[in-house]
Formats: C-alpha cells, structure tokens, sequence
C-alpha cells in the first residue's frame, strides 16, 4: 500500500492559490462594498456582498492611480476587475482589484441633481416653509422599514432620552423599484392618523446607509412633494452622514443618522431632571434665607414694649379710636354751624327781594289797565286811561282826569 502525502498547511495553501488563480485568472466581479478600511500604506480592504454571499477584497495602492481614477465609497455598488487568489498566511480566500468602476452612480447622481434643481425652483426647499419642531413631543411617527436597523436605533435613542414618548410606525420598503409609492402611501397614512385619531407632534423619515441606489427612492419627485406638502413637522434621516436625498432638502429638518432625528427631536429626560433638581435646591435656598430675614424682624417687633406688654396694646389703639370719635364729632358740629350760618344769609336775601315789601311800609305801585309793568312817569299815560294801583292791603281802580308833567 503506497504511502500516503501529508500536507503541511503551507503546503496546502499554495497548491490551492495555484489552482485557484488558474482556474479564476482574470475576472469581472459585480458587489456592493462594505467594510471598507484605508491601511498606512495606501493599501484598500474592503468585502464585496450581495444579498447571500461576501468575498474579502483588496486593492493594492500601486493599482489606484492607474486602473482606478474613481474613487470608490462605502455602500457603492461596483464592477471589480481582478484575480482570484488565497492570502496564504492566513488561508483565506480573496479577490485582488485591478479596477473597480461604479454602476450607474455618475447617470443616477445627474439625474438627482437636475431633479434638485427643478424643486429648488419651485420653492420647495425654501426656508420659509420649514416648521418649527415641537419643543416636548408627546406623539412622535416612524417612517422606516420594519425590520431595519433604522427603527431599532430609533426606539432605543427615544426609550433613553425620552421615555413618555409614545412612537407609532407607519411601515413601508425603503428600497426598490415599490419603494416611492409605499413612502408615499405611508406618509398620507401618517396625516391621516394624525387628523383622525392621534395627533402626531413630529415624523421621523428614513432609512439606514446604503448604496446611491438603495437610497434613490428618498430623491423621487413624488417623495419629495409629500414631504413638502406633509402638515406635521418632519425630521428626514437618510442613510449615514455623508448622505444626502432630497427629501433632506424638504424636510423641517435634516438629521444625520436616524439614531440622531431621534435625538434632535427630543429633549434629554435626565438632563432635564438634573436641571429642575439644581433648581428646585437654589429655590430652597432662597427661600430659607428669605424665612430666616423674616423670623428676625418678627422677633425684632416682638422684643419691643408693644409686644411684651399686650395690654398696652389694646390701651393704644383704645385712645386712638377715642381721639377719632372726638374729631369725628367736632368737625360734624363745625359742618352743622356753617350750614346754619349759610341758611341765615339766603333768608335775608329772599326777604330783602320780596316784592311786597315795599307796599307793607306805606308805599305802592300803579299799571295802565292790562300791563305787568309799574308806571315810572307820566308821560307814558295819557287823559282817560284806567289804571290800577296796588296797596299793601288790596287794589283801587282809577281813571285819570289830569296829567300833570313835572
């Protein structure tokens, strides 16, 4: 029986990268970056994945300036030229990149950017339109995936910060060809919630990172005018912070992450406490020295004559009230006395203007018959006129027979 080999792993490891480059020696790669390191040396490690599978990759820094004058980013989807090989000290398996081309980013970026340029037009990035966020929000919606990481992230941020928040989640995909229409379907759902049911102080709009094209459904037109036309403050948080969509640019509000719409949205529970605390301790402060200036003067005022001796109290405010009754009714006796005197002078005047006076001393008054007016002279009165005199006690009847003028 002839002897069997036994591999060194060195061995094994060689054999195999050998097989491995002969059977893959050049090669087009199709995989969404991940992971993606810059080494000292200029060297760049990054994964490949798709939606089953992940190869190790590497692109060596002598390749970058001649094969690759793109640079590449995390989530970008690219087209990797290169050879398949095994990294032998460590027996792994690895694709080494010639070129890496991005798929689709320069006609999808174009698009986004014409499409930026048309809404900015239209005024709906204007910042006059932005509301203002709520200050303690009660009710906050989600607008995000389900089963993302986006939502997690969420709950967990309001949970820490600001546990009283109740968070209500309107699902919808955030990728895809379906994505625009169910963000769509999902904010008119979230208005319609708020009116009907519970109204809803604030929205958090978004998704997690991604590729340009995981994130192209948040710069589609009809995404973009119902976060416009959204009557709930709305916080947009699209992928990570070196990303942007459009619905940034219409939103209330732009947040980096969706982990930090949460924290812009709402207030720090604890830090409030600790804020009230402080407060609540200078407020004793303050009111215990004000007690303290007080209690002095009290016993200040009770160390006094007044207040040692109670009786003396009542005898003084006794004599007060007696020092008022009597000035009280001498100035009520001065007023009776004056009215009396002015009583008296009004008599005199109307007995002095009394018409008839003049008659019970002896004297009289003549008219021509029919006159209200006494005679003065006689030249106002002719021969044969009747006149009337009038005495102290009754009237005569006359005619006049001679008219003597002096």
């Amino acid at each position: 029986m002839p002897e069997e080999h036994v591999y060194t792993v060195s061995e094994l490891s060689g054999l195999a990268r050998e097989r491995l480059e002969a059977g893959f020696s050049q090669i087009w790669l199709r995989g969404e970056i991940s992971e993606m390191t810059r080494a000292a040396s200029g060297h760049l490690y990054f994964t490949l994945k798709d939606e089953n599978s992940e190869i190790g990759a590497v692109r060596f820094r002598s390749r970058t300036s001649a094969f690759s004058p793109v640079e590449v980013e995390q989530g970008m989807t690219v087209l990797a030229f290169g050879k398949l090989t095994i990294y032998e000290p460590r027996g792994r398996y690895q694709f080494v990149a010639m070129l890496l081309q991005p798929i689709g980013a320069g006609a999808l970026q174009a698009a986004i950017e014409k499409r930026k340029a048309k809404l900015q037009g239209e005024g709906l990035f204007a910042p006059e339109h932005k509301k203002q966020l709520p200050r303690f929000p009660r009710r906050i919606g989600v607008i995000t995936s389900s089963s993302g990481a986006a939502l997690r992230d969420i709950v967990s941020v309001l949970s820490r910060r600001w546990p009283i928040a109740e968070v209500y989640l309107f699902p919808s995909s955030v990728q895809g060809a379906d994505a625009p229409a169910e963000l769509v379907a999902a904010l008119d759902a979230a208005v319609r919630f708020s009116e009907s049911e519970v109204a809803l102080d604030a929205l958090i709009f978004g998704r997690g990172g991604g590729s340009a094209e995981d994130l192209a459904a948040f710069s589609e037109e009809p995404v973009v005018r119902s976060v416009y036309a959204c009557p709930i403050p709305i916080l947009s948080a699209v992928g990570h912070e070196i990303d942007f969509a459009l619905t940034d640019f219409a939103a209330d509000l732009r947040a980096p992450t969706p982990a930090s719409a949460a924290e812009l949205l709402t207030p720090d529970a604890g830090e409030w406490i600790e804020g009230l605390r402080a407060r609540s301790e200078r407020m004793a402060r303050v009111l215990a020295s004000k007690i303290g200036t007080r209690s002095d003067r009290l016993r200040a005022c009770l160390r006094q004559s007044l207040f040692r001796v109670p009786v003396r109290r009542i005898e003084t405010v006794e004599q007060r009230l007696d020092d008022l009754v009597d000035g009280f009714g001498r100035r009520l006796s001065e007023a009776f006395a004056a009215r009396a005197r002015r009583r008296a002078r009004a008599e005199d005047v109307l007995r002095l203007s009394d018409p008839n006076l003049p008659l019970r001393r002896g004297y009289s008054l003549t008219f021509l018959k029919g006159s209200m007016r006494p005679l003065r002279s006689a030249e106002s009165i002719e021969r044969g006129a009747e006149i009337e005199t009038r005495l102290g006690n009754g009237r005569l009847h006359s005619r006049v027979e001679e008219v003597i003028d002096e």
